[in-house]
């Protein structure tokens, strides 16, 4: 990698946007980060990964007529560009990623693309970036629109698969979203095989942007979402069997969104230890929220399709926006302990940039602040809106290592908006995984962090928002306490591991080759447990599920399910009298289903 010898500092104390808890500055006040985003079609992609393995996330931006420029984090808000001479093999450009996807320990740069093929680059020993030809199979044809990505290891077999979003278009003939399983291979032997068809991914010839891995139904197999681009195409969930196979669930679990969606966005929002889900709307209509209402924990059965369910919660919330929205970033603003919400929003017409600005005078990027998971959010719009700006993706991360996060908006115009947090006081501690097998960066891993009974939980992902690629660096807002009870890993492969001791404010890289805590306590980690105990290291089998269980039922340990105490105990007073018989009597006839 070659790098230029001209530094730049952004600047932090500079242009200060105020808002109730947390202050934001001009990161880059001269205009030095520039990301050329004056042409092209439905936005360009950020990356705020760390590629170049010296512990400073850094950016990486995608521009339309085939260049990507990359800039280094040299500490202490000062980048330098680098020149990642890869510029030649690329098109049209649109999501930038970099991840291990041959575990040997460096980060690769994948790039998919617009009326081109994708391409693979693997990091050598030495360093340099060497193009795989073919993509080792993620290329697909030079006819296809590849938008988004997502990475993760659908398979549990340690190799990080790829799926990728191929906007159809009516025109042409294009091939349906693919799934590409990692046959294994280092280096420039990397492969991947098309298994779309087998495990029924595919999607149809519907138009999407945008994918997730995420284990919705907490089964320990990675599931996917992906976002359709109409109304009479609703977004899909693709439950994962466990045998390479899948089964749409979103109409059963409520996730068919109807919308022109972009983007989706995962986080436990109101630490009840299960995934919400925004999908931002490409039209006025507003955007939508699903909140998970339902158990997200497998039954006896195996499956979780009695009891999973998402409600529409977007009005109540607050977030409706009267934009055409598309990515979404859930980050700590500001340190509270509570997961705020942020929306960018653009347009669906070509990005002539200036004339495009022209025509959005009152565009507006939403921020919404987390009251401690309740509704409405309070809109803090006006601390990221300085000016009218156009933006597709956006990133998230520490760059300068103070403890707020910062954002980055790949915005249409010569140069991308850097927003820098300004600490407040309050706490937060930053955390990263480091895997002995599998994939080193342990993508599809939770963490979550327990304080006072409370659990702020994060997922490591590779491809999810639009275009975008956030930090690997998973942060977490303390608010005012000074200490965690503990940190909880669930490793991709089904391990846990429990840390304590862990200081705040700072950074922690955390091992699955055991707790950096010397404990070696016993006691019920299962997180949906009654009695989870978060300091435990080793489960003991002592875990408590009754509280899973409705009126009138009780946990059978012996069957490990819900049953009835008591068969003819109709309204649950613990006695079978002839009020039961009444009301047994009354219903008598009543034709269910």
């Amino acid at each position: 990698m070659q790098r230029t010898r001209t530094a730049f500092v952004t600047v932090v104390s500079f242009g200060i946007l105020s808002m109730n808890a947390q202050v934001f500055s001009d990161g880059d006040p001269e205009g030095l980060l520039f990301s050329g985003h004056t042409g092209g079609f439905l936005g360009q992609g950020v990356s705020c990964v760390d590629f170049n393995n010296d512990g400073l996330d850094d950016l990486t931006f995608t521009q339309y007529e085939g260049q990507l420029l990359a800039y280094t984090n040299e500490g202490q808000g000062t980048f330098l560009p680098a020149d990642l001479g890869v510029s030649e093999y690329l098109t049209q450009p649109k999501a930038v990623y970099w991840v291990d996807l041959d575990n040997d320990g460096d980060k690769d740069l994948f790039v998919t693309q617009r009326l081109a093929k994708n391409e693979l680059f693997v990091r050598l020993d030495g360093g340099d970036l060497v193009r795989v030809p073919g993509a080792g199979g993620l290329g697909m044809a030079g006819t296809d629109r590849t938008y988004g990505a997502s990475m993760a290891d659908f398979d549990n077999d340690g190799l990080l698969d790829v799926y990728l979003c191929n906007y159809h278009s009516p025109a042409a003939d294009n091939a349906t979203n693919a799934l590409l399983r990692n046959m294994g291979g280092v280096d420039l032997e990397i492969a991947f095989e098309d298994v779309t068809e087998s495990s029924g991914t595919g999607n149809g010839i519907q138009q999407s942007f945008q994918s997730t891995w995420v284990d919705v139904d907490r089964d320990g197999w990675l599931d996917l979402h992906v976002v359709n681009d109409r109304l009479f195409w609703p977004d899909v969930l693709f439950r994962n069997n466990g045998d390479g196979t899948f089964q749409d669930m979103a109409t059963d679990w409520g996730l068919a969104v109807e919308a022109y969606s972009m983007s989706s966005s995962f986080a436990d929002f109101d630490k009840d230890q299960d995934w919400d889900v925004v999908s931002t709307n490409g039209a006025n209509e507003g955007n939508h929220f699903r909140r998970c209402v339902g158990q997200p924990f497998a039954s006896s059965s195996g499956t979780a399709e009695a009891d999973l369910m998402y409600e529409e919660v977007a009005s109540e919330a607050g977030i409706l926006l009267s934009e055409l929205a598309w990515g979404a970033n859930w980050f700590d603003a500001d340190n509270d302990g509570w997961l705020d919400l942020y929306i960018a929003t653009g347009t669906s017409l070509y990005s002539d940039f200036p004339s495009v600005i022209d025509l959005y005078p009152n565009s507006t990027n939403g921020l919404f602040m987390n009251d401690m998971g309740s509704f409405p959010m309070e809109d803090a719009s006006d601390a990221v809106n300085p000016f009218n700006e156009l933006t597709f993706s956006v990133g998230c991360a520490d760059f300068n290592l103070d403890g707020a996060l910062d954002l980055v908006s790949h915005q249409i115009g010569t140069h991308a908006h850097l927003m820098n947090g300004v600490p407040n006081g309050n706490h937060w501690v930053s955390i990263a995984l480091e895997a002995s097998q599998g994939c080193p960066d342990a993508i599809g891993a939770v963490v979550t962090c327990w304080k006072d009974g409370l659990g702020d939980m994060r997922t490591v992902f590779c491809g999810s928002e639009y275009l975008n690629q956030n930090s690997q660096w998973l942060h977490f807002g303390l608010g005012a306490s000074s200490s965690l009870d503990s940190v909880v890993v669930q490793w991709p492969w089904g391990l846990s591991t429990t840390h304590l001791g862990l200081e705040v404010d700072g950074r922690h890289i955390l091992s699955d080759l055991g707790a950096d805590n010397g404990s070696e306590g016993t006691g019920c980690t299962y997180t949906a447990a009654c009695n989870f105990d978060p300091t435990a290291i080793e489960d003991d089998g002592s875990c408590d599920l009754s509280c899973i269980c409705g009126g009138g039922l009780v946990w059978d340990q012996d069957t490990q399910t819900c049953v009835i105490q008591c068969v003819g105990d109709l309204n649950f007073d613990q006695s079978v009298s002839t009020t039961d018989l009444l009301y047994f009597l009354s219903v008598y006839g009543l034709e269910c289903g």
